[in-house]
């Protein structure tokens, strides 16, 4: 039995220490991440022209330390949505060449408290903007035929919760859940009319000092 201790104590002792130096010895003072997601937009009609509101989405971050744990933090994202299938009753067109295309820059804060061991998590928000393009004469904000125009820049926010995990020192997994509200063409940014949604994601993170 004590033999069997004695062999336990080094495995023991290593694995403690390796639990509580994986995490960075002091806060850092950027971070760098990308990011595969899953997102859900929010605007209530845009099934009449395309097939789902649920698509894949890719992206990425960095942040620069500000003071304590709070780090000012810029996203940038992109979420594309091809037609549905079938011929629009009334134009005759073809439903399936049409193309949504949105592109989102975010900028916030980030609080992210200092990582003891291997498990974190953190949260944030801020301010968001939304680039909108859809290929004419496709679109959810005027009746097919008249063509989209471009939508613009809608403006909006954005809340992010997050937990990461760290490999190595200076390297970590996360998952991320953010909602966000945007508008365009001078449409409310809230629920069923916003170009925002509900975003789930999975990523790795890099705090380089």
């Amino acid at each position: 039995m004590k033999f069997h201790m004695i062999l336990m104590f080094p495995a023991l002792l290593f694995a403690q220490w390796n639990d509580a130096t994986v995490a960075p010895a002091a806060q850092p003072r950027a971070l760098l991440g990308g990011q595969a997601s899953y997102f859900r937009i929010s605007v209530h009609n845009f099934e009449d022209v395309y097939a789902s509101r649920w698509g894949e989405s890719g992206g990425g971050f960095a942040g620069v330390r500000v003071f304590g744990a709070h780090y000012a933090t810029f996203k940038y994202g992109v979420y594309r949505q091809g037609g549905k299938t079938g011929i629009h009753p009334t134009t005759g067109e073809e439903m399936q060449n049409a193309q949504w295309d949105e592109k989102w820059y975010k900028i916030g804060l980030r609080i992210h408290p200092a990582v003891e061991k291997k498990w974190g998590s953190y949260y944030g928000f801020g301010l968001g903007f939304f680039d909108v393009k859809e290929a004419e004469p496709f679109s959810i904000f005027q009746k097919i035929g008249e063509g989209s125009g471009d939508p613009g820049m809608g403006t909006g926010f954005y809340l992010e919760l997050g937990v990461d995990y760290f490999i190595m020192q200076r390297l970590a997994a996360f998952f991320e859940m953010e909602i966000s509200s945007g508008g365009t063409r001078g449409r409310s940014s809230f629920e069923a009319m916003s170009v925002g949604g509900w975003l789930f994601s999975l990523g790795l993170s890099w705090w380089p000092f």
